[in-house]
Formats: C-alpha cells, structure tokens, sequence
C-alpha cells in the first residue's frame, strides 16, 4: 500500500534560506496537470506567515495562479512589502526551476478598537451530515486530490451533469484534520467551481485567480464537519466568476471567497 500525506504534511514545506522554502507536490495531491490549488496557497501562506509577527492574523489571502504547478519539488520565496502600524502585506511567489507559478498576496492584521460591529449571518438549516454519505471516488472523472476529502453534498449538481443550478453546496471535511488557517484555505479551495455543474461532458477549467477573505477567529484546526456554499455569479465568454462562503462546525461564516474560473468547453 502507498503511503500519502495529509494535507497538514504537504503543505509544512522546508526553510531553505532567507525568505525561501522548498517542498514536494506529490501525485496524489493533483487535479489534473496541476497541483490542487488549496495546496499550493495553504503552503506559501504558512511560509508567509512566519514572517509575521504572532498577534496578527491573515485577513486576506489573494492567489493568482501564473501557470500549472506540477508534481514534484517547488520552491516558495516571500518578502515583506510592508509592515505598518496595524497591517502586515506580504507576498510570495512559487516557482518551479526558472518558471514562476503563482503569485500570491497576503495581508495580515491584529485586532483593535473599533464601534462598528456586523455579525455574519449563520448557515442555513441543514440535513445533518452523519444521516448522509461520501461523494463517491470516480477515477479518471474526479481529481486524484479529492481521496484526501469527503464531501457530502446538500444543494447543486455534480460537474459536468448538464444540469442548470448556478449553485453547489455541501458539507466537507478532511480525513485527517488540518490546521487552521491553512486547513481553511485547503477546504475554501476544494469543491468545484459551480459553474461545471452546467456542462454535459468532462472539459477542462482552470483557476485564473482566488482570494480569500477570513471574517472570523480561526479554529486551531479543521476537525468536524464544514459547510461550504458556492455561486456562479456570472458566466461568459469562457469565463465564470464565482463567490463561495465556507462555515465552521459551529455554524458560524469562518471565511469566504471569489474565484475567477476559465472554462474550455468549445467543441
């Protein structure tokens, strides 16, 4: 039996000098030709955040995805942009040889005073997820990342039914449970892009840019069961935009985000 590595363990990549850190992406980690995406923004953000001073957290995290990242080694470089008073940017960029595969952005922020206070609505009433089973593994349809997951769904279709909902939605969760707030990246960047609910047969897409934006206190981890809610909010073109919020075991909206998504199903 080939042993795989958790989530937690893919993305714990390896200080390689000032600002620089190496990994591997393995085959079991894939979508495709490219590494999953959750990966590879959960990995450079935890290499950012260690040049981050501890009191400040990320508050928003912005991927744009240069080319594919493919399985085997990489390298991550950050720098500081700036460290104000109250806010820390910081960038990194992942590299594989001389190719550069995604640049990322990262704004990190403390907690302070403020008489502006909105709560986040809480998830929907939903079937509860021990009443319900795993989305099953499809080789050759579903991505070999998926293995780590299990999904159970509550709203939407499968990719590429043909059907016409421009929404998904589903409990999920990892089998071996993350830590927080790469865990949170790793389940925001999971599920499928609504959009290819729509199409009638497998066709590629591909992630141009993702961003994430955390609203709540982090969970030290990942453990139990997150509820994750997509929409397409347009699509044209060979082109979706889509916005997905992604709620924490308490019920409450941890993080959220929005995805530009280019489809290539022309005949």
């Amino acid at each position: 039996m080939i042993q795989t590595l958790s989530f937690d363990a893919v993305t714990r990549w390896v200080a390689d000098g000032e600002g620089r850190w190496t990994g591997q992406v393995p085959a079991d980690w894939m979508q495709g030709r490219a590494a999953f995406g959750g990966l590879v923004s959960a990995a450079a953000l935890r290499a950012m955040t260690t040049q981050v001073a501890t009191e400040r957290s990320v508050r928003s995290l912005s991927t744009h995805f240069i080319g594919p990242v493919s399985a085997g080694p990489a390298t991550i470089a950050v720098l500081v942009l700036r460290e104000g008073r109250y806010m820390t940017r910081v960038e990194a960029r992942v590299t594989q040889g001389e190719r550069l595969c995604a640049i990322l952005l990262g704004e990190f922020g403390g907690g302070r005073l403020s008489s502006v206070s909105v709560k986040p609505a809480n998830r929907p009433e939903l079937p509860n997820p021990q009443t319900m089973v795993d989305m099953p593994r499809m080789p050759g349809l579903t991505p070999e990342f998926v293995q780590h997951l299990a999904f159970r769904w509550t709203q939407g279709g499968v990719p590429f039914s043909g059907g016409t909902g421009t929404e998904i939605g589903g409990w999920c969760r990892f089998r071996e449970a993350a830590p927080g707030a790469e865990g949170v990246v790793g389940l925001l960047d999971a599920w499928p892009a609504p959009v290819l609910q729509m199409l009638k047969r497998a066709s590629p897409a591909s992630t141009v840019r993702w961003n994430a934006h955390f609203v709540a206190e982090i969970p030290a981890d990942t453990e139990g069961w997150w509820w994750f809610h997509a929409q397409t909010v347009s699509a044209a073109n060979g082109y979706a935009t889509t916005r997905g919020d992604l709620y924490g075991p308490n019920g409450a909206l941890v993080a959220w985000m929005e995805q530009l998504v280019a489809v290539f199903d022309a005949p």
